[in-house]
């Protein structure tokens, strides 16, 4: 995550906090990840019921790493 590098300058990617709402169960909770991963739309796996869903579908960006 904040080892990864854009492909400009080599600068270290921005780290989001985002909040994620479960499309399955509704539970709310909050990750961080980079800005490239959550542009790609990855999945991540709910703590409470465990299914998987897009972050970038049913997640908010609410800051960012500092």
């Amino acid at each position: 995550m904040p080892e990864d590098y854009e492909y400009s300058g080599g600068e270290p990617e921005r780290v989001l906090k985002i909040r994620a709402k479960c499309p399955h169960c509704g539970h709310v909770f909050e990750v961080e990840m980079g800005e490239s991963w959550y542009n790609m739309g990855i999945s991540i796996t709910c703590p409470k019921c465990n299914n998987s869903f897009s972050v970038s579908s049913y997640g908010e960006i609410i800051g960012e790493k500092q």
